[in-house]
């Protein structure tokens, strides 16, 4: 006699080993297994061992898996441009991440150690690295021009380091050596001992701090001063139409500044102070930092004055912002050739950012923190071309300062999460596929786990299948 969990078994078989017309176009057997297919039986995403394993087929064709939350890998084609396409490895995220193009690669494990490598246009490759950052740091190029290590504190020569051309030093601080604007400067003792080497000859720069230092740029400018900070003077712009500003300072108590277009002066530095420069530019401090006012005509007319933390209020050619209870709520309206901007915060519990493009689309951002976050972008003619939105929501910032975190760490805390990858492309989980849909212009599917899952195609015919197996024909279609 057979029994009839024998023959349920076997009509399991049948169903599994039979056409593709009888199989799921959705499996949701989470937390062990999952998988949603489009109309052609193309794998669109799959999780195993939920939330560890994941992929997905990214909106441009490209795939995106996830070893949650240590690993993930990104890939984003781009056929026209050979050069855009790119591999994405990330590890540890923040932390680590290797990303590779045609002409460049960017490694990092931040902080123990990054490298950078990139061809230009005519082939020629340049190299950047550091380890233990930022203690040991090395570079070079084809050229062989840009050669250059460091060992901090021990020995360094480093280009483009900071906001100098060139650094170099030996035994920091006994010795540093800078180049900036064709100066080129020598401490010993750094800060203490400095002196200049300047290939025109027309610059000297000398100090021993505490007690006395010039910076000299022959017929532009005279800065000295003496046991520093107490006693600084300059004459400047010697070579201007404006005419020469010349300045004293005895600090913490006096100070002026005087010449044919600007006049200033401070008191009890820095709480009073004023600057004036004729139809251009006003500052005044009035018990520094309650009360500033600032106008500067030569900066898109910007006007700014504060009674913080109260209340403060900027206005320009290009932009209207307020603050309140500074740093909590914040306004602000601004123009930039991308575009115009909107933004309202509430700090940490409310954000809103608007941004109209220059080509017509839009760009909108709401966060309730820490309950729920949506982000839209939408084209000239108003349609959706990506969205997500989830609830809750702990997050600071979007974009740049979010990106990977909610592919990494967001199921720790998500209950519901939707995401748009394109036009015709919408998604919901909840609560890590306890319930999913997904609807795209080749049909709908959604499912609960080992319950039922749902499917209706291009056509418009749906099927019911219980437990994820059994089909019950619906209707519908044409």
């Amino acid at each position: 006699m057979v029994r009839p969990s024998r023959y349920l078994v076997a009509f399991l078989l049948v169903i599994l080993t039979s056409s593709c017309s009888l199989m799921p176009r959705e499996l949701n057997l989470t937390p062990v297994w999952f998988h949603r297919m489009d109309a052609e039986g193309n794998m669109l995403e799959w999780d195993a061992a939920w939330p560890i394993l994941h992929y997905e087929q990214t909106a441009d064709g490209g795939d995106d898996f996830r070893i949650r939350p240590l690993y993930r890998r990104v890939t984003q084609p781009s056929p026209e441009l050979p050069e855009d396409a790119s591999v994405d490895h990330q590890f540890l995220w923040p932390f680590g991440r290797v990303q590779s193009y045609e002409k460049q690669t960017h490694a990092r494990l931040f902080p123990l150690w990054s490298w950078r490598t990139a061809e230009d246009e005519n082939g020629k490759w340049d190299n950047d690295w550091y380890l233990l950052f930022p203690f040991i740091w090395g570079g070079s190029n084809a050229e062989d021009d840009e050669n250059y290590f460091a060992v901090l504190p021990f020995y360094a020569d480093i280009p483009e380091f900071l906001s100098y051309r060139r650094f170099r030093t030996v035994l920091f601080p006994l010795w540093v050596g800078l180049e900036k604007n064709d100066h080129y400067h020598q401490l010993a003792l750094w800060p203490l001992i400095g002196w200049s080497d300047c290939a025109e000859g027309t610059h000297s720069w000398f100090r021993v701090l505490p007690f006395y230092g010039h910076d000299i740029e022959e017929g532009q400018s005279d800065r000295r001063f003496a046991l520093w900070p107490f006693f600084s003077w300059s004459d400047e712009n010697l070579d201007a139409k404006s005419g020469p500003v010349s300045s004293f300072f005895m600090w913490p108590f006096f100070g002026w500044r005087n010449g044919p277009a600007v006049n200033g002066w401070t008191a009890l530095w820095p709480f009073f102070s004023s600057t004036t420069m004729r139809d251009q530019f006003v500052a005044l401090n009035v018990l520094w930092p309650i009360y500033r006012y600032y106008h500067n005509a030569l900066e898109d007319n910007v006007t700014a004055w504060w009674v913080w933390p109260f209340f403060s209020r900027v206005v320009s050619d290009d932009q209207d912002s307020w603050t309140a209870l500074w740093p909590f709520i914040w306004w602000r309206h601004y123009s930039d050739p991308e575009g115009t901007h909107e933004q309202q915060t509430i700090v940490p519990f409310f954000s809103r950012i608007a941004k109209d493009n220059e080509d017509g689309s839009k760009e909108r951002y709401l966060s309730l923190w820490p309950l729920y976050h949506q982000d839209e972008l939408t084209d000239k003619n108003g349609e959706t071309v990506t969205a997500d939105w989830s609830l809750l929501s702990p997050l600071f910032g979007h974009k740049g300062l979010t990106y990977g975190l909610h592919e990494a760490y967001g199921f720790l805390w998500e209950l519901a999460r939707g995401v748009q990858r394109s036009k015709d492309d919408h998604a919901v989980d909840v609560v890590g596929r306890v319930y999913t849909h997904r609807s795209r212009q080749d049909g709908t599917t959604a499912s609960m786990p080992f319950l039922f899952n749902y499917e209706q195609d291009e056509g418009g015919e749906r099927t019911l299948r219980l437990f994820q197996f059994l089909p019950i024909p619906l209707g519908g279609g044409k």
